[in-house]
């Protein structure tokens, strides 16, 4: 019944209307956020990636899939029809030439022109450049905003069918940058962007180059370059501001998906302020770049963990452990679970585990401390119930031997019980009071570790 309900859902979409900017998204935790243009393209891609991770479900991942990429052509879409360049009739059709891309290239000139929207600008196909309509894969154009006697190159890659295109469009960009390093008459690059499925630069020469640039921000008096987004998560922090330093978390990595640090930053912010739902799409998402990081899997592990999902948590923090079995914090992380499930088989193998592994160098000297004190916590427990147990097993050899009462034994095996039940109980109190410690500690050193490196680099 929720398969069906769920699909049925999907099917009563309309993806016709044409949206307003900011458009309006309900989250999984059913908050109704505000995103702008880009913002709101990368979350549906993102979905479309962890798809086959949300939905267990064959159709259910098809419609999602669906679901999202008609969402994005709409998105796209409405973009150019409110924001998108005029033309005329002797001019290119965008929507012919581009199809819905079009849109994600009006966004792209309106931040480029620092253009509100309607960027006035002329867009021609190169001559001799291959052309074949909104299905060819790399189409090269001649931009000219109006007012400009000459113009810029946006070359447009297409990346979906034709995966070598992504690492050409990558070499280019490092291409632009090695010339950079040194004089050179050659094109220079303007501006970039890109996404899942789809990237696109900006090139001009000599003055035109000069002129385009200027309009980009141009470095100030001392010739220091401008702060970047980065720059501004670590002031933001520093401040105290950690709601907006998530916000900038969710565009630096929407701008630079490979910067592994704004998914460690954004999901440690996350946890801080208890949005285990952007915590866990965090550290997915930066796993599809990064799936060998155990950092990024203990944040999923835990961000699960608090969603009470609890089989998926355990997965992603067995997965922190096989990846580093000295991560201390995920390993705590985990004996408390165990524990909170009465997993004590586990717990004891944890705990046996973590006494051999070499503790990761980033480990504390606190959290080694904590990990310690538990086992010998674990032992001490263990100890007493081992001893009450032969206590109890001596008492009812004497028993079957006719030397005592039946009334004797089972009143020794009560004892047992409430011995093994209260050890058990005090075991995951201590534990509880580490874990909450090793949290608080974890992430606001993490926090800390970061402010430094931000502060040692200016």
């Amino acid at each position: 019944m929720d398969k069906d309900w769920k699909l049925h859902r999907y099917t009563k979409k309309d993806y016709t209307e044409t949206v307003e900017f900011p458009v309006e998204i309900v989250g999984r935790d059913g908050v109704v956020r505000r995103y702008g243009f880009e913002e709101s393209i990368r979350l549906y891609q993102r979905r479309i990636t962890f798809a086959a991770m949300r939905y267990a479900d064959e159709q259910l991942v098809e419609a999602e899939m669906l679901h999202c990429r008609s969402r994005i052509e709409q998105l796209r879409r409405s973009y150019f029809e409110r924001f998108g360049w005029d033309f005329g009739a002797g001019d290119v059709d965008p929507t012919q030439a581009f199809g819905d891309i079009a849109g994600e290239i009006a966004a792209f000139l309106c931040r480029v022109l620092q253009s509100p929207g309607r960027p006035e600008v002329s867009v021609e196909p190169v001559q001799g450049a291959d052309f074949g309509g909104a299905e060819n894969p790399l189409s090269v154009w001649y931009v000219v905003p109006h007012g400009f006697t000459s113009g810029m190159m946006l070359y447009l890659f297409r990346f979906e069918g034709a995966e070598p295109l992504r690492e050409r469009f990558m070499a280019e960009l490092r291409g632009f940058e090695a010339a950079d390093a040194v004089a050179s008459d050659g094109e220079r690059l303007i501006a970039f962007h890109h996404s899942i499925d789809c990237g696109m630069y900006l090139s001009a020469r000599g003055a035109e180059f000069e002129a385009y640039a200027a309009r980009q921000g141009p470095e100030d008096a001392e010739g220091e370059l401008l702060p970047t987004r980065w720059d501004q998560v670590l002031k933001l922090i520093r401040s105290g501001r950690q709601e907006e330093a998530l916000q900038q978390c969710r565009l630096v990595v929407a701008e630079q998906p490979w910067h592994r640090r704004a998914y460690v930053m954004g999901g440690d912010l996350a946890l801080r302020l208890r949005s285990y739902v952007d915590a866990e799409d965090f550290a997915l998402l930066g796993l599809h770049f990064f799936p060998s990081d155990a950092l990024l899997w203990f944040h999923c592990g835990y961000a699960r963990d608090q969603q009470r999902r609890f089989v998926e948590s355990g997965d992603a923090l067995d997965k922190a452990l096989s990846l580093n079995p000295g991560y201390t914090a995920a390993r705590i992380v985990r004996v408390a679970q165990a524990a909170r499930r009465h997993q004590w088989r586990v717990v004891s193998a944890l705990l046996a585990q973590g006494a051999t592994a070499k503790p990761d160098a980033r480990t504390g000297q606190a959290t080694l401390a904590s990990l310690a004190r538990l086992t010998r916590a674990w032992r001490v427990a263990r100890a007493a119930v081992a001893g009450v147990s032969v206590f109890g097993v001596g008492a009812l050899l004497i028993a079957v031997s006719g030397s005592t009462s039946m009334l004797a034994v089972a009143a020794m095996l009560l004892l047992m019980s409430i011995l093994w039940t209260a050890s058990n109980q005090l075991f995951v109190r201590v534990l509880e009071q580490h874990t909450v410690s090793q949290r608080v500690g974890s992430f606001d050193g993490g926090g800390k570790r970061f402010e430094e490196r931000g502060a040692s680099a200016r």
